[in-house]
């Protein structure tokens, strides 16, 4: 798993130079098209990740590899908001694609990435802090946005299969 993250860390730093050997700058519809299976490779990891580390705390394994799985998580999901920050430069330089069906369902990714980014995020704030030391409100406000989120890495999911209608080129299911 490791190894895939680092090939989607490594993937995203060469789409950002988006360059031809040589030196020599690949024409903008290329590259952001690359930037676009980089940004769903990414969040298909993404969801990938959260799944599994799902799986593990359900299943209560050992305190160590569900250490080792949030890790991957951090990883992907600061891939996954690399790549989505990536995509958005892109776009403001590249925008002739608006006839594309893969840039449509791209923008879906990116736009379901922020959002998930966003509540994770913001749900992450929330839980710092001393144990024991939330109000009603806040444990409130947590369950609110616990909720956001997973509404929002569904989203993410389905956009993922929606990019891969189009581009079932661009990676692994």
């Amino acid at each position: 798993m490791m190894q895939e993250i680092g090939k989607t860390q490594r993937g995203l730093r060469s789409a950002v130079s988006a360059q031809a050997p040589g030196g020599k700058k690949r024409s903008s519809p290329a590259a952001l098209i690359d930037i676009a299976d980089t940004l769903f490779r990414t969040a298909a990891e993404s969801c990938s990740e959260h799944r599994r580390y799902a799986d593990l705390v359900e299943r209560s394994v050992a305190d160590a590899e569900q250490k080792s799985a949030r890790l991957r998580v951090r990883a992907c999901d600061e891939a996954l908001d690399e790549a989505a920050d990536l995509y958005e430069v892109a776009c403001l330089k590249e925008s002739n694609h608006a006839d594309d069906a893969w840039w449509h369902r791209a923008n879906m990714v990116w736009r379901a990435a922020k959002e998930f980014l966003r509540h994770h995020a913001t749900s992450d704030k929330m839980t710092r802090g001393a144990p024991g030391q939330h109000g009603r409100g806040e444990l409130l406000e947590l369950t609110i946005e616990y909720k956001l989120e997973a509404s929002a890495i569904l989203r993410m999911r389905h956009t993922i299969d929606a990019y891969r209608e189009v581009r079932p080129e661009a990676g692994p299911e």
